[in-house]
């Protein structure tokens, strides 16, 4: 545990916020942030598309808000421009989403947490306490999805990390409601991956992390998840599909020992479960995210069962 000479503060903590086009759920963060008990040290928003400086401003006599552009759109890009950003004043470094929306003592939740963790802790998991609450499930733990909170299993699944009732210790955390060591940030480089929706970067990155360093959910540290589906898709929902699963094999290929053939019996599975929920529920967004991911699987699989990358098909702007 940690001992006194090593205990943080707020002004040890900076918070970095990549954005793109929604001012209204940047002014709802930012809100959330100016009424904590206790203030953090930096906050750094990088923005790309519109030019949301006057908003991030507007809070400037309140909370220690700075705003950057980024010209290459990419949360991954946005959030790499933040990390060069930083300094030593602050040992402790948060990514947030710009939908995401504190409860009152969160950052002081959070605090507390870091200085009752072991000292090689890398990262803590704020709690998303509106997100689906966990409840296992026989058929998906068949598919290989469902074990343990927190987990990753061989398929490549990670296991929902939020809510929690109590402090859990994970394999990965998200990626827009944690806070890291700064120095491992600085250590474990994030690579650009050219995705519209990056839905598997949070556990890309923090997988890795956590098979050297503590991974944390703080279960006091609540926040919500405020999320909406913005992207300009053509046909959306088989887009989300066909990526979602990219990522998944482009996890596996990563990670030697995980499993390609768990990953596909695992994708199977989801296929004929959501296609069967979207024909006898008349649900057709159900049945063109299955489209969506046959693609994917298809692409996937013949991807690294010929030994090549699967990084490529996710590039798609």
């Amino acid at each position: 545990m940690r001992d006194d000479s090593q205990r943080f503060n707020g002004a040890d903590l900076a918070f970095m916020v990549p954005t793109k086009d929604r001012p209204e759920k940047m002014k709802n963060l930012l809100e959330s942030l100016a009424v904590q008990t206790v203030p953090c040290g930096r906050i750094i928003v990088v923005a790309s598309g519109m030019d949301i400086g006057d908003l991030v401003r507007s809070f400037a006599d309140r909370l220690p808000v700075e705003y950057h552009q980024c010209d290459s759109p990419g949360q991954i890009r946005q959030r790499n421009m933040a990390i060069s950003l930083l300094d030593g004043n602050t040992p402790l470094a948060g990514s947030l989403d710009d939908d995401i929306v504190l409860e009152l003592e969160a950052v002081s939740a959070m605090i507390d947490f870091w200085n009752r963790v072991p000292a090689n802790t890398a990262g803590v998991a704020f709690n998303i306490v509106n997100n689906p609450p966990y409840r296992y499930s026989v058929f998906k733990a068949m598919i290989g999805m469902d074990k343990k909170q927190g987990r990753v299993l061989p398929s490549g699944y990670n296991v929902s990390t939020s809510p929690v009732k109590r402090d859990l210790k994970s394999d990965w955390l998200c990626g827009g409601a944690t806070v890291w060591k700064q120095e491992i940030l600085k250590r474990f480089h994030h690579r650009p991956i050219r995705s519209k929706w990056a839905i598997g970067e949070d556990v890309l990155f923090s997988y890795p992390v956590g098979k050297s360093f503590p991974l944390y959910v703080c279960a006091a540290a609540r926040v919500r998840h405020e999320h909406v589906y913005d992207h300009a898709v053509k046909v959306k929902h088989r887009y989300y599909g066909r990526t979602v699963t990219l990522w998944r094999f482009y996890f596996i290929e990563r990670h030697p020992e995980l499993s390609l053939l768990f990953c596909t019996w695992m994708v199977i599975g989801q296929i004929i479960a959501r296609s069967g929920s979207g024909l006898f529920l008349a649900k057709p967004d159900e049945v063109q995210y299955a489209l969506g991911q046959v693609q994917g699987l298809v692409r996937g699989f013949l991807a690294l069962a010929r030994g090549k990358s699967v990084l490529p098909l996710l590039h798609d702007g």
